[in-house]
């Protein structure tokens, strides 16, 4: 997921010919998304706990992180601005998620350590992100015989990312029933 604000403007600007506001318009549908789903994480976790949210919907993002491969110069904005929104709603979710069952069992005088362990490893995987995108961008064009910004090597790596993100589910599916239930649990009673 590192590798969407990487990925995203290059192929709007190179590829697409768009400027850097106009990319930044479209891009930033994709934050919208992000900050309106914040106010429906919790009840949607509450209702279908975390397992089956993180499950589901770690192959939704990856379908959204798929959507921009379809993408082309001629496609209407608002098309894309919707699937970066409905993309950055989903992406938002799965963050939320991953980042409050992360502590849900860490005991309180651990709590300061864990947040930089995760702090470290949440931009770890953005750089993995990055670079592997650019490493699958750049082999691309060298097989293709074209610049990496080539508009025809955005699809590959778009694919190759998304499976990527599709094979967190797996990972998630084992995660008991009940994890995090401690986190959403009713506090009314």
């Amino acid at each position: 997921v590192g590798a969407l604000p990487f990925l995203l403007p290059l192929m709007l600007q190179l590829g697409f010919g768009l400027t850097a506001f106009q990319s930044g318009l479209l891009t930033f549908s994709a934050g919208i998304g992000a900050i309106m789903m914040k106010f429906a994480a919790e009840p949607l976790l509450r209702r279908f706990g975390f397992r089956r949210v993180l499950a589901v919907n770690a192959v939704v993002s990856a379908l959204f992180i798929l959507a921009p491969a379809l993408f082309t110069p001629t496609t209407p904005w608002l098309v894309m601005a919707g699937v970066l929104f409905i993309g950055g709603l989903s992406r938002s979710l799965q963050f939320t998620s991953v980042n409050a069952i992360a502590y849900a069992e860490v005991p309180s005088e651990r709590l300061s350590s864990a947040t930089s362990f995760s702090a470290v490893l949440q931009q770890l995987s953005g750089s993995i992100g990055i670079t592997l995108a650019a490493m699958t961008l750049e082999g691309s064009g060298w097989l293709r015989g074209t610049a990496a910004t080539d508009l025809a090597n955005f699809p590959v790596v778009f694919s190759v990312i998304a499976a990527l993100s599709v094979l967190s589910a797996l990972l998630f599916i084992r995660l008991p029933q009940e994890a995090g239930a401690v986190l959403v649990r009713d506090r009314t009673h």
